[in-house]
């Protein structure tokens, strides 16, 4: 804890450090406090009983003033401020493995129902209340967009004020159905805003749909306990409200996101002390020894998973051949060893299944798939299924049956040093080959904003994991490979949905273990395992569509990491490292509204 009497020198420091530093964000910062923006006194006790005028500084790696929050259009979605301004319908834990309840306080499901009662006190930033009608727009419009829930969801009905019941065709895999409903979902699409999209999109879907993915939501209307500001080129800024059924957790008035868009200049900015938490960076051991004592890392299993995304419209990366070679020719364990071995591993085997599962799913089976070969480069095999698809090598380069080079960038956003490093690897390893590869280098911002969502790419850099608990359950890890991405790649599938440039189309592999062909409905399988509440069953499709991405490879597989967030205990009381409750995504968002998260005033 740091001594108030020395904290405006302190500040001062950190202040002019960051500046020489260079780091992005500097001019944003102003005040006297590490925490805050002056240096208000009193002894307050962190519940509610004295609000200091402090500021809680965190990190976001797109340009402010380009972030929207409507999470039905996914270019330039926010990617860290949504966690604070929206209540998440209910949080789950990695260490405990468990769902805790939050803006959906009970739920309980009958044989073909799920039903919510909200949260008492919810509220709007605009003061109005949150409503039952609030939600079933929400997950109404889910239904239309292609949200996982829509596979198994017959109709949403609000009842009275409190309560949301979704109707079932048949009964639905629990597990899924909390974790795509509650976990995934935050108090978001008020009624009153996009509930004229949904009245459009029921009279005409196409049209309807449209508008809504192109609705671009710059001044959001929280439902969390901090309300939105204002953007600049530098930094979001929220409140804090006082109507929120955690306000009087909270003692501190405003939380800003600095805008940094590569690890370097987090790397300085934490070694400098100028921001105050991270929801996620990957921070080298070297990097760690050189941070203040006053920073925690907090370290999780993240369920995502660095992978290359082909663009199906492209001639070389839709070809199956190509994609099979280029699974052949990475080492994915020399790419993790180069990329960062303390917070990566290789994935174990080129399926939509994490590592951790792959055994407990696929049990005998997996020695029938491909194994590319997680810790060699397989040049031979990748020769001849290129040489069987017509492909040949001229003067060291291979070329298609037209003569044509076989070129392949890989697009990996410019400031994930991580990400860089790994993509580098897999460049190199490309080239040494044959491919012509390339490293196309983008700010995180363009490419999520602007290139992922119209498919301007040949290979993109992304996780082939969708990320937390889910990851662990195969109906997830696959339907993000096959089906929606959670990044917003349109590239193309044509097993994907509409919205990722698929049509719900038919895939054709060989069959597992025997001769011939085996025609199968990626998105018809997957709906019937969301229906599937017999372990057996959810195995027996979990096997089958594994074996298609293992040979189709709809995303290829390369790591999987463990996630490292930071907090500051200097200027913020804090839970004591090892704590379970930090352990979620994302603590520096989570932990304030537990009131475990706040302005040390003494």
């Amino acid at each position: 804890m740091r001594d108030d009497s020395t904290s405006c020198s302190d500040v001062y420091s950190r202040r002019h450090l960051l500046a020489m530093a260079g780091t992005a964000g500097a001019a944003a910062l102003a005040g006297c406090n590490g925490g805050g923006d002056d240096n208000n006194g009193g002894d307050g006790t962190g519940d509610g009983s004295q609000i200091y005028d402090k500021k809680h500084r965190s990190r976001v790696n797109q340009v402010p003033t380009n972030i929207q929050w409507n999470p039905s259009n996914p270019s330039s979605y926010a990617q860290a401020s949504q966690n604070l301004l929206f209540d998440r319908f209910a949080q789950y834990n990695l260490a405990k493995n468990e769902f805790v309840p939050y803006a959906i306080t009970d739920w309980s499901f009958g044989d073909k129902s799920f039903t919510m009662k909200l949260r008492d006190g919810l509220t709007w930033a605009n003061g109005d209340a949150v409503t039952a009608d609030d939600i079933g727009t929400q997950l109404k419009l889910g239904m239309h967009t292609g949200t996982g829930y829509a596979d198994y969801t017959k109709s949403i009905e609000a009842k009275g004020d409190s309560t949301v019941v979704m109707h079932f065709s048949q009964p639905v895999n629990e597990t899924i159905v909390k974790f795509q409903v509650l976990v995934n979902n935050y108090v978001q699409q008020k009624k009153s805003v996009f509930g004229k999209y949904l009245n459009k999109i029921e009279k005409d879907e196409k049209s309807g749909l449209h508008e809504l993915q192109n609705f671009a939501w710059k001044e959001p209307i929280a439902s969390g306990p901090f309300a939105f500001e204002s953007t600049s080129q530098q930094q979001v800024v929220t409140k804090r409200r006082d109507d929120h059924p955690d306000s009087d957790k909270i003692n501190f008035e405003t939380y800003s996101y600095l805008y940094m868009e590569g690890n370097q200049s987090v790397y300085n900015a934490m070694t400098s002390n100028q921001i105050d938490s991270v929801a996620t960076a990957f921070t080298p051991p070297h990097i760690l020894d050189q941070l203040p004592k006053s920073w925690q890392e907090i370290k999780f299993p993240s369920g995502v998973g660095y992978g290359l995304v082909p663009q199906f419209d492209h001639k070389h990366a839709g070809d199956r051949a190509v994609r099979q070679a280029i699974a052949y020719v990475l080492d994915r364990k020399a790419i993790v060893k180069n990329a960062g071995p303390a917070s990566k591993k290789p994935a174990e085997l080129s399926v939509g299944i994490a590592s951790s599962a792959v055994d407990k799913w696929l049990g005998d089976a997996r020695s029938d798939f491909t194994d590319y070969g997680k810790s060699e480069s397989k040049t031979a095999k990748a020769t001849k299924v290129l040489e069987d698809a017509g492909y040949k090598k001229q003067g060291g380069t291979w070329h298609d049956s037209d003569g044509n080079v076989v070129k392949l960038p890989v697009q990996v956003p410019s400031g994930w040093s991580d990400w860089v490093t790994a993509t580098q690897t897999v460049v190199d390893q490309l080239n040494s080959f044959g491919f012509k590869s390339s490293v196309d280098g983008r700010t995180f911002g363009n490419l999520q904003g602007q290139v992922w969502p119209n498919g301007n790419f040949v290979l993109a850099t992304g996780s082939w994991l969708p990320g937390g608990g889910q990851a662990t359950f195969p109906y997830f890890s696959l339907r993000q490979m096959m089906l929606e991405n959670y990044r917003g790649f349109t590239y193309n599938y044509p097993a994907a949905n509409e919205n990722r440039g698929g049509n719900h189309g038919t895939v054709t592999v060989p069959k597992r273990g025997g001769s011939g062909e085996m025609t199968v409905n990626p998105s018809e399988r997957l709906k019937a395992m969301s229906h599937a509440t017999d372990e057996a069953k959810v195995t027996d499709i979990a096997v089958e569509q594994a074996w298609v991405t293992n040979q189709d490879l709809p995303m290829l597989p390369v790591a999987e990491k463990q996630t490292q967030s930071f907090l500051t205990d200097d200027v913020w009381d804090i839970p004591e490292e090892g704590a379970d409750v930090s352990k979620v995504r994302w603590p520096e968002t989570w932990l304030p509204r537990l009131g475990k998260m706040n302005y040390a005033s003494n």
